[in-house]
């Protein structure tokens, strides 16, 4: 009873209110105290445990708001690489912006068992992540869609249709050209095309930061290809649209306590999410 109301709350979404006919008329002071210690005890027995790997670490933060204070939820999940699902761990929610040191921290308590087994790491585009995996002997593929949503931010403004509109299009053309599986041939000449597009004047400034850095960088952005048989995921979209779930589920919590608590329990209960390793990922 205690899990399904736990399952009922936060994956399904259900207020106090309308948990009430479930419990006989019992006030909603009532609810909310079973409903705390459920949570209690489900949050206090150890995680369910992960499929065997090797694996594919995919992590991403999540950011919220205490008292004027900013806190992170660090989620993680492992996602076998013969496999098209990722499995949460335990979240970890910390005070402060998202920090390289805070995810080094996270890594190194990983239990050996687990962190022996990773052979790859998907994230956003966090400055230090790529010597971070290298340092432990990890792939690193960095998530395609933050590239792609840079440069098409701001796409339907006004700024956006009067300056640049039609280059930016062929950047985004050439950027896909280049993430993706093609020829050699095809890859030279996209990569060509971005060095001109990033000199020619009408060329916006964050436009031209990105395609440089994409250039710059375009290795952490192709380990996909680099390493076939990690069946690395492109994005991190599966884990972004699961830190929305979260927020969700944890939208009533009033302390970073309590938040931590909800996000521990709501993983545990949802446990995975389909995540394909070729790009597109949904839960």
């Amino acid at each position: 009873m205690a899990r399904t109301l736990l399952a009922r709350i936060l994956l399904d979404g259900h207020t106090l209110e309308e948990e009430a006919r479930n419990f006989g008329g019992l006030r909603k002071s009532g609810i909310a105290r079973r409903f705390e210690k459920a949570l209690r005890s489900f949050v206090s027995t150890p995680p369910p445990r992960i499929p065997d790997g090797p694996y594919a670490l995919i992590v991403d933060g999540v950011y919220f708001i205490f008292e004027r204070r900013e806190w992170v939820l660090y989620l993680l999940a492992l996602k076998p690489i013969h496999s098209h699902r990722m499995y949460f761990l335990d979240p970890v929610l910390i005070k402060g912006r998202e920090r390289l040191e805070a995810w080094r921290g996270i890594f190194d308590a990983l239990p050996e068992r687990i962190k022996n087994r990773i052979l790859g790491l998907v994230s956003d585009g966090l400055p230090g992540f790529r010597e971070l995996a290298a340092s432990r002997g990890w792939a690193y593929q960095r998530c395609h869609f933050h590239l792609l949503a840079s440069l098409v931010r701001g796409k339907g403004m006004r700024q956006y249709r009067t300056r640049g509109s039609a280059l930016r299009e062929r950047v985004l053309e050439k950027v896909r050209m280049l993430l993706a599986n093609e020829s050699l041939a095809t890859y030279r000449r996209a990569r060509q095309a971005l060095r001109r597009y990033a000199s020619n004047p009408a060329c916006t400034g964050y436009v031209r930061k990105h395609v440089s850095e994409l250039l710059d960088r375009e290795a952490d952005f192709r380990t996909y290809l680099a390493h076939p048989k990690l069946n690395l995921p492109r994005t991190t979209n599966a884990m972004e649209s699961t830190g929305r779930l979260v927020r969700t589920a944890t939208r009533t919590a009033r302390t970073p306590e309590s938040l931590q608590r909800r996000a521990i329990a709501f993983l545990r209960l949802k446990r995975s999410v389909t995540c394909n390793g070729s790009c597109d990922t949904q839960n």
